[in-house]
């Protein structure tokens, strides 16, 4: 059995009291008996409903792009043979019809051909599918990224 002591002091002097796991009992217990305290509402105020708004499918969206662009994407042999993980990311910026405006390689592949192989794709497809419904053409962007299984 475990026993904890437990250390009293009272007007009358100094004494201890032992408590045993039955007493735990009645600590919870008295916690248990402390009331919910509830803010109250008012009547008067009508609760907000949630406003449903239609997603951003951006993965599906760039799957589309992918989907676009790949079949125009060949790596060149050299280099998949050399690296089989190789990889660059484009970022591209498009416009609301999907009309590729700009195009940014944050971090090359390190194999300047891998790369041009990549542009070229991006330049030969010229236009991307139009981006979905709330796309906002000043921040948001399509990240495509090539591998050497991309085209495949």
């Amino acid at each position: 059995m475990v026993v904890s002591l437990l250390f009293v002091v009272s007007i009358f002097g100094f004494g201890a009291y032992a408590a045993d796991e039955e007493d735990d009992g009645n600590v919870k217990g008295m916690l248990d008996s402390i009331p919910e305290i509830v803010a109250p509402v008012d009547p008067t105020v009508e609760e907000e409903k949630p406003v449903e708004v239609q997603g951003l499918d951006y993965d599906g969206y760039l799957k589309e792009c992918q989907k676009a662009v790949y079949p125009f994407f060949k790596a060149p042999k050299s280099v998949v043979k050399a690296s089989p993980k190789v990889e660059v990311t484009f970022v591209v910026k498009v416009d609301e019809t999907g009309l590729i405006l700009g195009v940014a390689a944050p971090q090359r592949s390190g194999f300047n051909n891998f790369d041009a192989a990549a542009l070229k794709a991006l330049n030969k497809v010229g236009r991307l599918p139009a981006p979905p419904q709330g796309w906002n053409t000043e921040i948001d962007k399509v990240l495509i990224p090539f591998t050497a299984k991309s085209g495949k």
